[in-house]
């Protein structure tokens, strides 16, 4: 379930900050021993300033700190070749976590039911937002030395 490169949907996700819990896309980018997970979860919330041209992929701009994975509506990304997101949406290098996968898996035990398996990125979008995260300098040095360290995908469940 947790192998890098899976796009993930949890009905709903519980975040760990207390916020009420929603349905939520989850990108697991890689991994660390058996129990961490480095993920995201992608925001259809627009926060690239205006200045900033806005197309699909890596937005990085070092003068303001600002990084962000861009996914254009309807574009797919999958290696399936069906999984697209129906709104713009984004991953924020700053907002890119490690979790645990025992809670994890202690909290979404039931496919289809705690969580839907979409699909799997294709290995090019899946390189393309590793990379954009790994040499941002907005992005916390601990997730880019996991990312570094997982860069391959890992046949962890």
């Amino acid at each position: 379930m947790y192998t890098a490169g899976s796009i993930l949907y949890f009905t709903p996700f519980f975040f760990k900050n207390g916020n009420a819990p929603k349905n939520k896309y989850f990108i697991v980018l890689g991994s660390s021993g058996d129990d961490l997970i480095v993920a995201s979860l992608p925001t259809s919330q627009d926060h690239v300033p205006n200045y900033l041209p806005k197309k699909h992929g890596c937005i990085e701009d070092s003068r303001s700190n600002f990084n962000c994975y861009y996914f254009e509506k309807g574009r797919i990304i999958s290696e399936c070749n069906t999984f697209f997101f129906p709104l713009d949406t984004y991953i924020y290098g700053e907002q890119v976590d490690v979790m645990s996968k025992n809670l994890l898996n202690s909290q979404y035990q039931t496919e289809n039911k705690d969580y839907i398996k979409l699909c799997n990125l294709s290995s090019t979008e899946f390189d393309l937002i590793r990379n954009c995260l790994i040499n941002s300098a907005s992005v916390k040095r601990k997730i880019q030395k996991y990312l570094i360290a997982g860069a391959h995908r890992t046949a962890a469940s």
